[in-house]
């Protein structure tokens, strides 16, 4: 009879115990079913050292069944997880073509900045070229200047059209008008009529 009534006051205490925890915790964490109640009264008791009503967390995880999926929902898994796939494999395209263009672009701007630098090359060499053919062109009209208007006009004749109206263009109106009167009608005609349509 004493071990009922130790047995009995125990199973109170425990019940008290156990409906002080209940009311002590916030109420979202009650537990709601059996299986809850159980877990939250082993790991109270594992927490407190009560081995004989501790549950091993394990042992519920392991005696939970696995879900049984139907036809329709594997078909339905299959194909999410090959679409993931589809997907996974076409970011990566994706990515690889972005870095080609990344390539690409730099390598575009890089041809860009090489092409303007040739560009300002060659204008500087025109520059230069026209700078060059201004100062040779000075030093003819100089030189046919001071030759007579004979020799002058002979050695015009010999010499390149367009170049022979440029010399001609450049030199003073008396000059050039001794040396046209020298070089025959026809060819003083032809002359004078490059030189007003350049004007």
């Amino acid at each position: 009879m004493i071990k009922k009534l130790n047995l009995f006051n125990y199973f109170r205490i425990i019940s008290v115990f156990i409906i002080i925890v209940m009311l002590s915790r916030p109420a979202y964490s009650i537990p709601t079913t059996i299986d809850e109640l159980k877990k939250s009264f082993g790991e109270i008791c594992s927490d407190l050292g009560i081995d004989f009503c501790a549950v091993d967390p394990e042992l519920i995880e392991k005696k939970k069944k696995q879900r049984k999926f139907t036809e329709a929902e594997k078909d339905i898994l299959t194909r999410l997880s090959d679409q993931k796939e589809r997907l996974r494999l076409r970011s990566l395209e994706l990515d690889r073509r972005e870095e080609q263009l990344k390539m690409f672009q730099e390598d575009i701007q890089r041809q860009v900045t090489q092409l303007e630098k040739l560009q300002k090359q060659i204008e500087d060499n025109i520059d230069k070229k026209k700078t060059q053919d201004n100062e040779q062109l000075t030093k003819a009209v100089a030189l046919y200047s001071k030759m007579d208007s004979v020799v002058a006009a002979q050695s015009l004749a010999k010499l390149d059209r367009k170049i022979a109206v440029d010399i001609l263009k450049q030199m003073k109106e008396k000059q050039a008008s001794l040396i046209l009167t020298n070089m025959g009608a026809d060819a003083s005609a032809s002359m004078i009529e490059e030189i007003t349509r350049k004007k």
